[in-house]
């Protein structure tokens, strides 16, 4: 990764500077010592100490501050920046105020502007720690930035203003200018620094979150939920609801490491034993026809005669009767007439 690659890098263009300020510590003590002469010299009477003060706390004065950028972000023209650098080992001005904007940025919790001598990950903006937890990134990204500048800072001439033979009024009249300039050019370097951190936090969050959500998406394979970036957005941290979290953990496991599924702890009915196959019903043969026997006919006809015995004996009974009151009628006829 880009940005993370130039974390680690030193950066010589600024390394070698640096280097310059140290082996020049001798001459800017000399310098300091060259100052004070001149001012008592130019100095009215009785205004020598005055000026001895003030020239005692002489440092390089900024005279104008070039452009920064975050080195995180980007950049098709690099010919036009200097190499990164780190922002926060910078130990002069304009660096410090730099920093002080950079802290000041979107980046960072309201209390971070209070605490640039000790930046710590826990001052880091909570969007901006759930999006660094999600690319397992190293936080010093952020707190330890890397930059690129446009220019040269310029300085204040120390040099030739001394050695240009002002009387007094202009040595001192030039000596606060250049404290003004300074005090201007550490403001602007401020605000610079302050756009630097709200132009990276627009780059790392993108339009409406959601380099923060595609995070999301590629680590767990699905979007947030609501609360799920709520969490995020509020705590810095990443919390899966509990619904889904078992698939979440499955997901960012590589598919050859993943374990098997637990045993589903619930009871299961118990199967039923298959019913075997019934065979289809096989056509019913007809009964063998038997002979009968004389004995089996002769009872079937004494057995026939006997029902039909059964059968006709109302009907005698019902005709003798009917015969007999036939009779009984002729009789009383007989008599009756005779």
């Amino acid at each position: 990764m880009h940005a993370l690659e130039l974390r680690d890098n030193a950066l010589q263009w600024e390394t070698e500077r640096q280097n310059r300020l140290l082996q020049s510590a001798a001459e800017q003590k000399k310098k300091q010592m060259r100052l004070e002469t001149v001012q008592r010299e130019r100095a009215p009477a009785g205004t020598e100490g005055t000026a001895s003060v003030q020239l005692n706390e002489w440092v390089d004065k900024v005279n104008a501050v070039p452009d920064i950028r975050s080195a995180l972000i980007p950049l098709d023209d690099v010919d036009a920046w200097s190499k990164p650098f780190s922002l926060a080992k910078a130990d002069m001005e304009p660096w410090l105020s730099f920093f002080k904007g950079y802290r000041q940025s979107r980046l960072f919790m309201s209390q971070a502007a209070h605490e640039a001598d000790n930046p710590d990950a826990a001052t880091i903006d909570y969007p901006v720690r759930a999006l660094l937890e999600l690319k397992n990134a190293d936080a010093r990204i952020i707190t330890e930035p890397p930059v690129q500048i446009n220019g040269q800072v310029e300085y204040f001439d120390t040099d030739g203003t001394l050695n240009a033979g002002y009387d007094a009024s202009q040595f001192r009249a030039l000596l606060r200018a250049a404290v003004l300039t300074h005090d201007r050019q550490l403001k602007l370097a401020e605000d610079k620094g302050r756009a630097m951190g709200d132009a990276l936090y627009e780059a790392l969050m993108g339009e409406g979150h959601s380099n923060l959500i595609g995070a999301w998406e590629k680590v767990f394979r699905r979007k947030p939920s609501i609360d799920e970036l709520h969490q995020m957005l509020t705590s810095g941290r990443i919390r899966v609801s509990p619904e889904r979290k078992a698939a979440a953990v499955a997901a960012r496991k590589p598919a050859p490491e993943i374990p098997a599924p637990s045993p589903v702890l619930r009871s299961t009915p118990e199967r039923k034993a298959a019913i075997p196959p019934m065979e289809p019903p096989k056509p019913r043969q007809p009964a063998p026809v038997m002979q009968a026997d004389e004995d089996d006919e002769d009872a079937a006809v004494v057995t026939f005669t006997s029902t039909k015995k059964k059968s006709e004996l109302p009907r005698k009974l019902l005709w003798s009767v009917a015969h007999a009151a036939v009779g009984f009628v002729a009789v009383a006829a007989y008599i009756y007439f005779f």
